[in-house]
C-alpha cells in the first residue's frame, strides 16, 4: 500500500510539472525585447501609424476604424487615447488589446516610448 501511494505521488507530481510549462514562451514570460528594437527614434508616421494600422485597423477586424466607439484611425484620435492605449496593450487596464493577441514586446515598447515623449506627430 505504501509503495502504491509513493508511485502515485511521483506520477502526479510529474504530470503537474510537465503541464505547467505547456504554453510558456521566453517572450511571454520575460517580455524579451530583441536587441534590434529601436525605441529611441520612434516616429508617428514611420512606426506608430503602421503598428496601429496592422493591429487595430487592418485585417484584425477593423475594431478601431472611423465610426467605432474608440476610433484610432487618425493622429488626433490616437493621441487622445494614447495613455489608454498603453494600458490596454500591456494589460494594465482592461483586456489586452488587440483581441487577436498580445503584440510583440518591441512594438509595445515603441508605443510606450512614443507616448512617453508626448505622442508627437512626426
Amino acid at each position: 500500500m505504501k509503495k502504491t501511494s509513493i508511485v502515485f505521488t511521483i506520477i502526479a507530481a510529474s504530470v503537474i510539472l510537465l503541464n505547467s510549462c505547456y504554453r510558456d514562451s521566453e517572450e511571454g514570460l520575460y517580455r524579451f525585447v530583441p536587441a534590434n528594437c529601436d525605441t529611441t527614434n520612434v516616429t508617428y508616421s514611420g512606426i506608430i501609424a503602421p503598428i496601429v494600422s496592422g493591429n487595430c485597423l487592418g485585417s484584425t477586424g477593423s475594431c478601431h476604424s472611423n465610426g467605432t466607439s474608440f476610433p484610432l484611425d487618425t493622429y488626433t484620435n490616437l493621441k487622445s487615447e494614447a495613455n489608454n492605449l498603453v494600458g490596454r496593450i500591456t494589460g494594465v487596464s482592461g483586456n489586452i488589446m488587440p483581441q487577436s493577441g498580445r503584440m510583440d514586446a518591441c512594438k509595445i515598447n515603441q508605443i510606450k516610448a512614443w507616448v512617453n515623449k508626448g505622442a508627437p506627430q512626426n
